[in-house]
């Protein structure tokens, strides 16, 4: 775009190099009420502003028309950046300002289009990202429950109770369905470095099992052979868990 001198009355425009910078800006209606007053004073000795109105009003309709918004902050940023990047042609090179203007108006109105788009582009990605999670948390919330339904439905189910250093704990067994349900509430934290370790006890020698930390609703399924165990044993151990049970012995139950 061709430089102009500037008119009487322009003092105002202290965002922008010069009063006509702010016309892409006054097209999408970026600007504040005292910004707008003096553009639109400035608008009506103008003959070429009004034409570059004119011209960034009729592409920002199509974009209005795709993504119908009140204009962001990020918007004024994004169209003076535009502005001040925009590189003036070789002085060898002859261009029309109607040319001249057009490619001003493809640049500024990019950096609008952007500055538009791409926070709901961004908005739309986290909504979907959140609903994936929840999608996920409620099948592994599904899968849980549907295990336990199918460990408090086995013929042969029997409850343990256990006492934690005073808090009251439940295994949940069956043989027939090899499988072992280890529930307390109000756990306490077993320490700095330390977790609780859950021991099955076959033929008398203890198999380390799952580990884990305190909290107020600890439901934790033991693995490994459930259905050959005489007993099932809970110790602290060291972070990482151990191949032999630190004593003494926090529970144990019989099978």
């Amino acid at each position: 775009m061709s430089s102009h001198n500037h008119s009487p009355g322009s003092g105002g425009f202290h965002d922008a190099g010069s009063p006509h910078d702010l016309a892409p800006l006054y097209a999408v209606d970026a600007l504040d009420p005292q910004e707008r007053a003096d553009f639109e004073q400035h608008l009506a000795g103008c003959a070429q502003c009004r034409a570059e109105v004119e011209d960034y009003s009729e592409v920002g309709a199509s974009l209005a028309a795709g993504a119908a918004q009140e204009a962001p902050p990020e918007l004024r940023t994004a169209v003076l950046s535009a502005i001040s990047g925009t590189r003036p042609l070789p002085a060898e090179e002859v261009t029309s300002l109607s040319d001249r203007r057009r490619r001003r108006t493809r640049t500024v109105l990019a950096a609008a289009a952007a500055a538009v788009l791409v926070p709901g582009i961004a908005l739309g990605g986290w909504a979907l990202g959140v609903q994936s999670e929840q999608r996920e948390q409620e099948q592994i919330a599904a899968a849980e429950q549907g295990r336990e339904n199918r460990l408090l439905a086995a013929p042969d189910v029997t409850t343990r109770q256990l006492d934690v250093n005073g808090v009251p704990a439940t295994l949940v067994v069956s043989r027939d369905a090899d499988s072992a349900l280890f529930v307390a509430g109000d756990l306490p934290d077993p320490g700095e470095g330390r977790e609780y370790q859950l021991w099955l006890l076959e033929e008398e020698t203890p198999i380390p099992n799952v580990r884990f930390d305190g909290g107020d609703d600890v439901r934790i399924w033991l693995s490994g052979n459930v259905a050959d165990a005489g007993a099932v044993a809970m110790t602290v151990e060291p972070e990482g868990g151990s191949e032999t049970p630190t004593l003494p012995l926090l529970a144990s139950a019989e099978l």
